[in-house]
């Protein structure tokens, strides 16, 4: 199973009274749709806590993010979600990878969207450049299919 750690560390996290943090990088697109619900399933799983970063333009002050966070807290009461603030102007890049440190989040979750082989060629992956640059493991989403 890629992007996942094995069973028997969340097992021994919860015997030391340690969190899991799910860090899901969101944006208001089918892409993010699929990798917020995949990030409150694996929080969920986890026993842990779900982080939302907004990886659209951050010109709206995380307003976006904050009424994601409350829709979800309030269809998942025992999950702990809150919103992480993308600073202006930042690469989502950069900012997903410097919330991952900063919230100490054991997984990070993308969407991404289908791409053709020749796409994936001449232009460059959100999904792909988080993988690299993650030190925590990264578990990439699809949208499920039509039809």
């Amino acid at each position: 199973m890629v992007g996942r750690t094995p069973d028997g560390a969340h097992r021994a996290a919860r015997r030391r009274g340690c969190r899991v943090t799910v860090l899901v990088g969101w944006s208001s697109s089918e892409e993010g749709a699929a990798a917020l619900e995949s990030a409150v399933a694996e929080a969920t799983l986890r026993g842990g806590s779900l982080a939302v970063l907004d990886l659209t333009a951050a010109d709206d002050r995380g307003q976006a993010a904050r009424r994601v966070v409350g829709e979800v807290a309030g269809r998942h009461g025992g999950l702990t979600v809150r919103a992480v603030e993308r600073p202006e102007k930042q690469d989502p890049v950069d900012a997903l990878l410097d919330a991952a440190v900063a919230e100490q989040a054991e997984l990070v979750v993308v969407g991404t969207r289908r791409r053709s082989p020749v796409g994936k060629f001449l232009l460059g992956s959100t999904a792909q450049r988080v993988i690299l640059g993650a030190e925590v493991p990264v578990l990439v989403v699809k949208p499920a299919r039509e039809g």
